[in-house]
């Protein structure tokens, strides 16, 4: 049983990286297909050199914010485990 919760949350977080990757990568390639679209004077080139760097600070927030999750998630799936484990071999030893 406690396997198939394992392989649940494999699948969960397998599916919340993929999105979460997707979505980073159609953000850049857009930015970028429509930065190069265009002659772009020394202002406009600050410009996009902002808003890549604003873009890399959302994306670390965005990415430090899942990875707390995925820890929090992580460890209460952990604690679950750990008191399963010991009320089976609480059973066993009675």
């Amino acid at each position: 049983m406690n396997n198939i919760t394992m392989n649940n949350a494999k699948v969960t977080m397998t599916k919340k990286i993929t999105l979460a990757a997707t979505f980073f990568v159609t953000m850049a390639l857009s930015s970028s297909s429509f930065a190069h679209q265009f002659d772009v004077d020394a202002e406009g080139q600050q410009a996009i050199q902002e808003h890549h760097q604003l873009m890399n600070q959302h994306m670390a927030s965005a990415e430090q914010e899942y990875t707390a999750e995925l820890e929090q998630e992580f460890n209460q799936q952990l604690e679950t485990a750990e008191h399963n484990f010991m009320e089976k071999n609480a059973l066993i030893v009675d």
